[in-house]
């Protein structure tokens, strides 16, 4: 047998009978320190009874927290550790109110970063663990409900390698995350004390109002079984000596060979020896174990030597080691041994892009270097699915031995960006399935859905019918600016409904609009094409809001229940404000552009599933929800496109200028081309662009909001047509004039 020098890559906490206490406040007759290790605490502000009933025989007494009598322990770094377990015993008198019945936490500049840790009976009657991540806001992860005047123990986790957080009630899980950024320790910025029987920083707010017993913190994350066992026996009972400690699970990199390897005891005891007498696998064939140590020394570590033979196979192997000590508190230990031996192995890139072709292909490899690779399928799957094609080989040999996958693809008369995923399944152990990202465009002819210039109603100027209806009053006034007329006022009840069509609702998107809102907050919005199927079973499409907090938000649903939600600034209100959102389904890419610059964009995969994708709701401009009912505007909103794609900061900031008409890819009916004062007074010119065999309607106004009609029935001239405004009053100081379609 081969024996090798192994990295052994440690999955879990420790399982240690004797972790590292760094503090304990039975609370029987005072709040000192039961380690020895000088954490001991003062009762401040009001009445801390000791002397009551504990949570158990084994817990002793408790304290009585009746008024705003708390303890304060005076801030130290040991008791804000990077990892961490907070334990205790509560027995709350009421539900309500953020009661807290230990924090060690710090509020930077009231909210600026928030630091530490806070268990909660919050205001809902709900146990709440709240860390701190050095950012706004508290990190907040809910339990079970509190039963008041019933003892319940809790302990509080965090996990600084993994990134997992978890609550613990009554010795059981009972909501656990792991998370990039969950917790900052109080004392990164400020040094706040640790507080029990309160909250906030100082200690002087959110009060625990009942029975507190047992309070320990431990500088690691405690497994399961500690747990139960200081719940059951109390936190005196984990001073084990001797104490095995462990890994609780190792993960080992197998080549294939006949391998030996190192398991790490630690005796975690004080002053006994601890003594492994037996270790086995049970029948396990791959794993034997070849020598025990001798006996280990308070605070040494000594090996138990493992062999593993592959017996000429490969894939996933996993044996259980059975391990009997003279542990005072627990002899009998499991440590889970796993690992993989790789061959074949699939190597592919993972992605494919045709861009505008019809056709590519990418080569895979099998690197493994023993075992020829079998392909089984080749699948394809996704939104475009059926528009790609696929055939590949059925083997690779082993070594290095390549293979060409060849990838057709047909729009089908179609337009647009088209995904869909390539699976291929293979005896590869690791991976079985492999998935490539297929993607190809077919170029539109026109970008352009549907515009709503809004100046008098909700018709659709881009010439593809999507006209809307007013529903409630709505009156004109000034536009944005001097390229996109005038603009729909909404009276925070009105709002225009565009009947549903799945053009309007495409897989990648840009809308953009000008509005000016009167208020901020409510969720109020300027237009929504969304379905919350069943209120939240699964939800679908995209809505602009002038959310509760008064910021504009971006949300999109994603087939799942809740919403993908997009922050982009706060709303200025009075103000006219161009909003642009988008969607691009090949790098999968949500944006929010407020007044031309980019304020907020996420890359994430399912953030969008197209409104129509279950049910069929309407469009609303002026209002949410699927039917309009609802989060009305209250404001004006002015020069509405709708683009079937994701469109540039460039292209943009070129609506912003020119108006959504002014745009490549948006048509207007006519522009008006000059405007020329004759010799008389009272005489203006118009020359405009138009179509042949066209009539056209002539208005004016003096501003912007009332419209007067000079003609209904101008016949065009070909495309150039003129019309003489005889009728402009003598002294007018400005005129602005228009002309639409009849």
């Amino acid at each position: 047998m081969k024996i090798f020098s192994i990295i052994l890559f440690f999955c879990l906490a420790l399982n240690s009978a004797r972790a590292d206490l760094v503090a304990h406040w039975p609370l029987d007759t005072n709040a000192l320190d039961a380690t020895g290790n000088g954490y001991d605490g003062e009762i401040q502000g009001g009445t801390v009874t000791y002397g009551q009933d504990g949570a158990n025989t084994n817990t002793g007494s408790s304290a009585s927290f009746p008024d705003n009598g708390h303890i304060d322990i005076p801030f130290n770094k040991a008791l804000n550790p990077e990892s961490f377990t907070v334990a205790l015993w509560a027995n709350a008198s009421s539900t309500s109110g953020f009661a807290s019945p230990i924090t060690s936490r710090d509020d930077v500049g009231g909210g600026t970063s928030t630091h530490g840790f806070i268990l909660y009976n919050d205001n809902t009657g709900i146990w709440n663990f709240w860390t701190g991540d050095g950012d706004p806001g508290w990190d907040r992860m809910e339990a079970d409900f509190v039963e008041p005047n019933v003892w319940t123990h809790i302990a509080l986790t965090f996990d600084a390698t993994t990134d997992t957080k978890s609550i613990w009630i009554n010795g059981s899980i009972a909501a656990t995350e792991t998370a990039p950024g969950q917790y900052s320790p109080n004392g990164t910025i400020e040094l706040e004390n640790l507080h029990i029987g309160s909250g906030q920083d100082n200690g002087l707010n959110f009060y625990f109002d009942g029975l507190i017993d047992d309070v320990g913190i431990w500088n690691e994350v405690l497994e399961e079984s500690f747990i139960q066992n200081i719940m059951d026996n109390g936190i005196v009972s984990s001073f084990a000596d001797p104490a095995l400690s462990s890994p609780d699970a190792i993960m080992v990199d197998l080549d294939g060979t006949v391998q030996g390897l190192d398991i790490p005891i630690k005796n975690a005891g004080q002053t006994q020896s601890l003594s492994i007498s037996a270790a086995t696998f049970g029948d396990d064939s791959n794993f034997s174990v070849t020598t025990l140590p001798e006996r280990i020394a308070p605070g040494q570590t000594g090996n138990i030597t493992i062999a593993f033979n592959p017996l000429g196979t490969t894939g996933n192997f996993s044996a259980d080691l059975q391990i009997t000590s003279n542990d005072s508190l627990k002899p009998a230990r499991i440590i889970s041994i796993s690992g993989l031996i790789r061959d074949p192995i699939l190597v592919s890139d993972q992605t494919l892009d045709l861009g505008k072709t019809t056709s590519g292909s990418l080569t895979i490899t099998n690197s493994g270097a023993t075992r020829g690779l079998n392909i089984s399928a080749y699948n394809i799957i996704g939104r475009d699915a059926e528009k790609f094609k696929v055939s590949g080989p059925a083997s690779l040999t082993a070594g290095g031995g390549t293979g060409n996958v060849e990838v057709r693809f047909d729009s089908q008369g179609e337009e647009g960006n088209f995904i869909a995923s390539l699976e291929i399944v293979s005896d590869d152990p690791l991976v079985p399935n492999a998935i490539i990202g297929l993607s190809a465009e077919v170029p539109f002819g026109d970008i352009l859905v549907a515009w709503w210039p809004l100046d008098i109603d909700g018709t659709d100027a881009s010439g593809n019918g999507f006209d809307g209806t007013i529903e409630g009053s709505l009156t004109s006034a000034e536009g944005a600016n001097a390229t996109t007329g005038g603009s729909l006022t909404f009276d925070g009840g009105s709002r225009i409904d565009v009947p549903f069509d799945q053009n309007l609702n495409p897989n990648d998107f840009t809308v953009t609009m000008w509005a000016n809102a009167l208020s901020t907050g409510g969720f109020a919005s300027p237009i929504t094409s969304r379905d919350d199927v069943n209120g939240g079973v699964s939800t679908h499409g995209f809505i602009i809001y002038n959310d509760n907090g008064g910021n504009w938000n971006f949300w999109t649903g994603d087939g799942n229940p809740g919403w993908d939600t997009l922050p982009a600034g706060p709303v200025l209100t009075d103000t006219w404000t161009h909003l642009a959102i988008s969607y691009d389904s090949i790098t999968e890419t949500k944006s929010f552009y407020v007044d031309g610059i980019l304020a907020a964009s996420d890359t994430a995969a399912n953030q969008y599933s197209p409104n129509g994708t279950v049910e069929m709701e309407v469009l609303h401009i002026g209002a949410g929800q699927d039917d309009g009912f609802n989060f009305f505007f209250e404001g004006k909103i002015d020069d509405v496109g709708l683009f079937r794609a994701a469109l540039s900061e460039q292209d943009i900031n070129t609506i912003i200028t020119n108006g959504v008409g002014g745009f490549t890819g948006a048509t207007r009916d006519l522009v008006i081309t000059a405007l020329n004062l004759g010799p008389g007074d009272g005489q203006v010119t118009i020359t405009f662009d138009s179509v042949s065999n066209a009539t056209y309607i002539v208005e004016r106004s003096t501003d912007l909001i009332i419209w007067d009609e000079l003609t209904d029935n101008l016949n065009s001239d070909g495309e150039i047509t003129t019309f003489t405004d005889l009728s402009l009053p003598a002294g007018t100081a400005k005129a602005f004039y228009r002309v639409r379609p009849l």
